[in-house]
């Protein structure tokens, strides 16, 4: 293969040299960098980071992708210029003073194997690759626990369960990353932690065709989960969910919490509210009873339980007054009609007895005579 480059010892004549098949340099250990989406990416130069080629003895750069055909050239320099090629707009690409390959915008389509040939001064051509892939970090920065209360930004958070359940479930999660993470369970004690056996899955992020216009850096993803069933919950026992990957820049852990909940017990002279009805083998009444075998009533401190029987009155100030207001109306009106009733009763039976009275006598003839 030929490249055209200018020749500083002949500077009026453009020459073609054969160029040299040197080794090519990884960018890293695995030859792997990877770029956020939406962010603006570094792929580095190797020759020139690692100094084995001053910057100040750079000719001539170009920077391919996909392969070194002259098609796939995306931008050059030559002694101090820098121009995109094959129609690339400007604002694309940009090669930096360290003759990095600048990507202005980086896209799922960024993903690849990039080329570069360096031209020192007074040296052969220098050549080699980069591996490109996309890094989507998580909208988070620390794993999900489902239902641990966790505030966004927090990486502790507190499960609280049954005092009587003896098998809890605890899952945490880490969605619509890349590439996908390793979660975690691990149970920390005194003095040091255990490593826990938990169920992981990991499940490709697909977005459909009209949801990916506003969301395409979630687009093409992965999200991972990892569950572990706790047999016996301790008071106040600690897990920690840890996130391992390029996603989450090494590693992030969430702190878990297991808390117990123990029921408030029920006791003689507890308050309760004012409209509650309660009942087991209750009598209901229109103001407020609560009954086992026991009626209790409000007093003004508040609502008593009397218990075998034992009666405990409850006046509450305002609604006693409101009660008594509403009732005493009632009450004169029915003992008006009482008497209204009774004195009705009397005049009936008055009337009958008069009326009794006033018969005429039967017709009987008196022998006067006899009678003297």
């Amino acid at each position: 293969m030929w490249l055209t480059f200018w020749d500083s010892t002949y500077p009026t004549v453009w020459l073609r040299r054969p160029i040299s098949k040197g080794g090519f340099v990884q960018a890293n250990a695995d030859g792997t960098m990877f770029l956020e989406r939406g962010q603006r990416g570094i792929v580095p130069c190797p020759l020139v980071i690692s100094r084995q080629i001053s910057p100040g003895d750079v000719d001539a750069m170009y920077w391919y992708y996909g392969s070194t055909s002259g098609t796939s050239l995306l931008i050059s320099y030559f002694l101090g210029w820098v121009a995109p090629q094959n129609g690339i707009p400007e604002g694309v690409y940009d090669i930096d003073n360290e003759f990095n390959l600048i990507i202005e915008n980086v896209t799922a389509s960024c993903e690849g194997t990039y080329y570069f040939q360096l031209k020192p001064r007074l040296k052969i051509i220098e050549e080699g690759q980069v591996e490109v892939r996309n890094k989507v970090s998580p909208s988070r920065p620390y794993p999900t626990v489902i239902g641990c209360n966790q505030d966004h930004d927090a990486n502790t958070c507190e499960v609280r369960v049954r005092h009587d359940s003896t098998v809890h479930n605890l899952t945490c999660v880490m969605e619509q990353v890349k590439p996908a993470v390793e979660l975690r369970w691990i149970r920390l004690f005194l003095g040091g932690k255990t490593e826990l056996n938990a169920y992981r899955t990991v499940r490709p992020v697909v977005l459909p065709a009209y949801t990916i216009s506003g969301s395409s850096l979630r687009n093409n993803t992965y999200s991972t989960s990892a569950s572990i069933q706790v047999p016996s919950v301790d008071d106040d026992a600690e897990y920690v969910c840890e996130a391992v990957g390029v996603a989450v820049g090494n590693s992030t852990r969430t702190r878990v919490r297991l808390t117990k909940t123990h029921p408030t017990p029920a006791a003689h002279g507890t308050t309760a509210t004012r409209d509650t009805m309660a009942t087991h083998d209750t009598t209901e009444s229109h103001d407020t009873t609560a009954t086992r075998d026991t009626t209790a009533t409000h007093d003004k401190t508040g609502t008593t339980s009397a218990l075998d029987g034992e009666v405990v009155r409850t006046d509450y100030s305002i609604g006693t007054q409101t009660t008594v207001f509403m009732i005493a109306p009632m009450v004169i009106s029915s003992m008006s009609l009482l008497c209204s009733a009774v004195c009705m009763s009397c005049v009936c039976m008055l009337f009958r007895r008069q009326k009794d009275t006033a018969k005429p006598m039967p017709n009987v003839k008196y022998d006067i005579s006899r009678a003297s």
